[in-house]
């Protein structure tokens, strides 16, 4: 099972090892795919589910979190990003399950980015470290393999400009580096098996 120490009113999130997350999030995401694992995660992602987003898998409880998050994203990349607790379905391996964390909910609550400062978290050119960390959660756990692709382009205002700048996580969502050639607002257009939602998500200039 993967753990998570809350750190101790720190607001970089120093006292979380990461690396040993990343190692972990790896050593799980592998494991998933056994019968045991598989089922026992179906189970309990449809519990969460049902609790977090009412019968039928339609919006309930959380249906202001989601909207909020959509208008957030509409009118400052920057002001996308949450510090609190995470989506019910998006706790698994954090202690306390409520403990605070920086994160990014996807526009249609499919998909939460969960990063690891509460300040310019991402950097354009990426830092060597921290480096640019992204827990990638999905609301649903996969019941196929395959992989988490991303179809970025800079978003200025409104509008979406420049080319689209492609990149894969390989094995769906989960831990990951993801670094974007210029500083900016990122739009991510996001696909995995089964589903797809879209982050906006701030890169801030290196050195700021």
């Amino acid at each position: 099972m993967l753990t998570l120490v809350a750190p101790k009113e720190r607001s970089d999130h120093a006292g979380v090892d990461v690396e040993a997350l990343i190692a972990e999030a790896r050593a799980r995401r592998r494991r998933r795919w056994t019968v045991g694992a598989l089922s026992a995660a179906l189970v309990a992602g449809a519990v969460a589910t049902w609790l977090e987003w009412g019968p039928g898998g339609r919006p309930g409880t959380n249906t202001r979190t989601a909207a909020a998050a959509r208008l957030s994203a509409a009118t400052s990349c920057a002001s996308a990003m949450t510090y609190g607790p995470l989506p019910v379905w998006a706790r698994a391996g954090f202690h306390p399950a409520n403990m605070a964390m920086p994160y990014v909910l996807g526009a249609h609550g499919e998909i939460v980015a969960v990063l690891w400062a509460r300040h310019d978290p991402l950097h354009s050119p990426a830092k060597p470290e921290p480096s640019n960390k992204i827990l990638w959660v999905s609301r649903v756990p996969m019941t196929t393999s395959g992989n988490l692709e991303i179809s970025a382009r800079r978003l200025v205002g409104e509008t979406l400009v420049g080319p689209i700048v492609q990149r894969t996580v390989i094995g769906g969502p989960g831990p990951s580096e993801v670094d974007m050639p210029q500083s900016g607002c990122w739009q991510f257009s996001l696909r995995w098996p089964g589903y797809q939602d879209s982050v906006d998500l701030a890169y801030a200039p290196t050195g700021r």
